[in-house]
């Protein structure tokens, strides 16, 4: 029995100043947002012209982002950063693969058409 009293004791007095204490414990843990690409396009005039542009705005995620632009008309691009304007464009798709800090991948196809 003084044993078992010994024990209660030790861990009432001794053992509660063993806590740990994490850094957030008091907040809700954070929700990550979900990796996103806002796109926006001007059409090329006509099926000869280059005057077209894509605009490209990356949100979610971890940062940094790598935003890389792949077409049969243009060797790769690859950008490091959230924005992105692509300008003198022709007619055609353009693949785009966003990938951030977390290695998250993004892919969306754009194709430009021309106006007339």
């Amino acid at each position: 029995m003084k044993n078992l009293v010994y024990l209660l004791f030790l861990f009432l007095f001794i053992g509660s100043s063993f806590t740990c204490h994490f850094p957030n414990e008091n907040r809700p843990l954070e929700k990550m947002e979900t990796l996103a690409l806002e796109v926006k396009v001007e059409q090329p005039q006509s099926a000869s012209s280059n005057d077209g542009t894509i605009y490209l705005t990356v949100s979610g995620g971890t940062a940094p982002y790598t935003i890389q632009v792949i077409s049969t008309f243009n060797p790769s691009q690859v950008y490091k950063k959230e924005r992105v304007e692509l300008k003198k464009l022709g007619a055609g798709n353009y693949i785009i693969m966003v990938q951030d800090a977390e290695k998250h991948v993004l892919q969306k196809t754009i194709e430009l058409h021309p106006v007339q």
